[in-house]
């Protein structure tokens, strides 16, 4: 059993070699990655900055969106407020528009009154 066991550890182990592969650059390779790997260092501070600045900017957006809808809110009410005046003011006109028309009815009637008051005068007055 321990021979069968020592095989199959023998076997798998057969199978997995292990060599390792070494790759030799020369020196201004070498130099080109180091090189690129700190301005990716650099590039991903920038992406950094750059997402701040882009939330900075989409909060001052938000902002500036609230204070438009509070503008534009003020701005329906202040309409609704005028709209509400107009009807008022549209009925005091009709209003004044009724006493205009009575007045000028109550002037006519006293002239025509005046008219046929100083018409009969004169007939009574010739006789």
């Amino acid at each position: 059993m321990c021979l069968l066991l020592l095989i199959l550890i023998g076997r798998n182990l057969e199978g997995q070699s292990q060599t390792s592969d070494t790759l030799c650059f020369d020196v201004p390779t070498i130099k080109k990655l180091l090189i690129a790997g700190e301005q990716g260092k650099v590039l991903k501070q920038q992406v950094v900055i750059l997402n701040d600045r882009i939330t900075l900017l989409q909060s001052m957006v938000t902002n500036l969106e609230a204070k438009d809808s509070a503008t534009v809110a003020s701005y329906e009410a202040e309409i609704k407020t005028m709209k509400e005046q107009r009807v008022i003011f549209e009925d005091q006109i009709k209003t004044f528009e009724k006493l205009l028309r009575k007045e000028k009815l109550k002037r006519k009637l006293i002239s025509g009154v005046g008219i046929l008051t100083t018409g009969l005068a004169i007939y009574l007055g010739s006789k």
